[in-house]
């Protein structure tokens, strides 16, 4: 193993966990709900000849974007793993969703269109990187350093996309750094396109480390691209053979579509929730999703320690825990104060279950070829998993007017997390196969 490798590994979560901070969590949907209303008074989007909430549309898009990712993905991971270039594609995705965040700054009232599918082009980009990113863990470090290489990852990702927010931050507080002369939403509203050109840039940049350093596991197998798909096909199937003949994974990846119902929603929706449900002031909100990720980045740190002195699933189930509850205290929170306290709260178990997710799949396949393909199936367990959390909110936010009721809802699949991780646990307890996780 060479620690270069390794860190040039990390460095895509530098890279392009700057979207899903920034652009997806911190400034997009407060963005899209100031720009799309039909007025200033209430949360309203005429598009497509109907009348939205800007929540529920902007939800049901990037709901629309994990579906298109789970029907495209599964399949060219297995032509990656035919042909031997992951990193091709992992260039091409991440390429698309550098440019789509830049497509963001030209987003008006007038285009609601483009600003829709930017942010959908944006989120296939950052969600389609991630399978071939992942897959190459199995590849660079062997199975007793992947939870703390996990956890890295994601500590480089926080502090990495962390510094961009501080930046954006900075001139959204004092706005005539960049001779902006209004303040408050005004400014924001002058302010955030320039940031989303920055994000594209950040992406696209740092990945460079990471597609320069990270060796190619290439194949020799000649062929036509004709073949290369049906290679594909063949590759996917295999994989899903191998979850029929060791049922431990599937059930965990059943687990992981149940817990990504709650986690992804609750990134991608709570900058929302603070702006509509508390009326927190763009700045205000911007500086708790800061300050969050800092604490996320010592959550993965601890909750990595935590998985080593439990065990893996036992630990996923702490964090499932804390997750649940927080979700279900979500529906109390009246104060920023609260808003706050909790936001801290959740930022604790936000790396360390996804970060922990990896590393336990990661170990659970590194006995098994197609890794592509394996996380592929990983993959779509998160897309279908998180469009149907946000299918769920979208609708329990259309019936109850409230996104209060949307994440006491979520807080339901955290509640299937813990009961599938605990036949997982029974399940690796009655596989020698699978004692490396435990």
């Amino acid at each position: 193993m060479e620690r270069r490798i390794i860190r040039a590994w990390c460095m895509y979560d530098w890279a392009n966990s700057a979207y899903p901070l920034v652009i997806s969590t911190a400034l997009f949907p407060v963005y899209f709900s100031l720009i799309a209303r039909d007025d200033a008074q209430a949360p309203l989007v005429t598009f497509a000849g109907v009348r939205w909430e800007s929540a529920s549309l902007y939800s049901l898009v990037i709901a629309a974007s994990y579906a298109i990712n789970a029907l495209l993905v599964p399949v060219l991971s297995g032509i990656a793993d035919w042909s031997g270039r992951k990193k091709t594609f992992l260039q091409v995705f991440c390429t698309l969703g550098a440019a789509s965040c830049i497509g963001l700054a030209f987003f008006d009232r007038s285009h609601l269109g483009i600003g829709l599918a930017c942010a959908m082009l944006a989120s296939i980009g950052f969600n389609g990187s991630l399978v071939f990113y992942n897959a190459f863990l199995p590849e660079i470090a062997p199975p007793p350093l992947h939870d703390r290489i996990s956890a890295q990852g994601y500590i480089y990702g926080y502090l990495g996309s962390s510094l961009l927010l501080a930046g954006a931050l900075a001139v959204i507080v004092e706005p005539h750094i960049l001779g902006i002369e209004e303040s408050g939403s005004a400014a924001f509203l002058h302010i955030a396109p320039w940031v989303f050109v920055a994000v594209g840039l950040w992406w696209r940049g740092f990945a460079q480390i990471t597609l320069r350093v990270v060796p190619e596991s290439r194949s020799t197998k000649p062929g036509t691209l004709k073949g290369a798909v049906a290679s594909g096909w063949t590759n996917l199937l295999r994989a899903i053979k191998t979850l029929r003949t060791y049922p431990t994974i599937a059930i965990f990846l059943a687990s992981y579509l149940a817990a990504s119902m709650g986690v992804q929603s609750v990134i991608l929706l709570a900058s929302l929730f603070g702006a509509q449900e508390l009326a927190l002031p763009e700045s205000l909100l911007v500086s708790i999703i800061l300050v969050v990720q800092f604490v996320a980045a010592l959550g993965s740190w601890l909750c990595a320690r935590l998985a080593e002195r439990l065990g893996n699933v036992r630990g996923l189930i702490a964090i499932a825990a804390v997750w649940g509850a927080a979700c279900a205290a979500a529906y109390w929170v009246r104060t920023p104060l609260h808003f706050a306290l909790l936001s801290a709260v959740i930022g604790l178990v936000l790396g360390g279950l996804q970060s922990q997710m990896r590393a336990t799949f990661s170990k659970l396949i590194t006995a098994f070829p197609l890794h592509a393909s394996l996380f592929s199936l990983y993959d779509i367990a998160e897309k279908l998993g998180t469009t149907l959390g946000m299918g769920v909110f979208s609708v329990a936010v259309a019936l109850s007017g409230s996104l209060r009721t949307g994440a006491l809802v979520l807080g339901g699949g955290f509640v299937l997390t813990i009961a599938l991780l605990v036949a997982v646990e029974r399940s690796i307890r009655r596989s020698e196969d699978s004692a490396i996780t435990r």
